[in-house]
């Protein structure tokens, strides 16, 4: 198991690149926690301790404002996601951590300008388009 450094970086990172990107432990390959720090969640229970103790270490830099606004609109989606689950089309979002980051992550532009969402089955609607959106283009 590789650790970290004190703090909570990858021991692996340069100049917040990673040196190891081709070799990276098959752990790297198979489980990125990055999506978790981003979308502001834990990566699930007790069972995920030291991935969540990782993922609670990770801190975000910005260099400008908007990436500092992308980041909090992302944290956005995920809550809207985990807390209005009932408000999407059919009551299905998902529930599971990983589901609930990757679509904040492919749906957070929505929530931008968060005062100006509409009600809650309207934002579940956009966040389905601009995931279907983010899948077309990214395909």
């Amino acid at each position: 198991m590789m650790g970290y450094r004190d703090d909570g970086t990858c021991p692996m990172l340069a100049a917040g690149r990673c040196t190891i990107y081709r070799e990276r432990p098959q752990t790297c390959r198979d489980y990125d926690c990055r999506v978790f720090a981003a979308a502001g969640i834990d990566a699930g229970g007790d069972d995920k301790h030291v991935i969540n103790e990782r993922v609670r270490a990770w801190q975000f830099t910005y260099p400008t404002d908007d990436d500092r606004r992308a980041h909090d609109a992302v944290q956005l989606a995920a809550a809207f996601i985990r807390d209005r689950s009932s408000s999407f089309p059919g009551g299905r979002a998902p529930t599971a951590p990983t589901g609930i980051a990757v679509l904040a992550i492919k749906a957070y532009t929505i929530f931008l300008d968060a005062p100006s969402l509409g009600n809650e089955a309207e934002t579940a609607r956009a966040i389905v388009a601009a995931s279907r959106e983010f899948d077309a283009r990214h395909g």
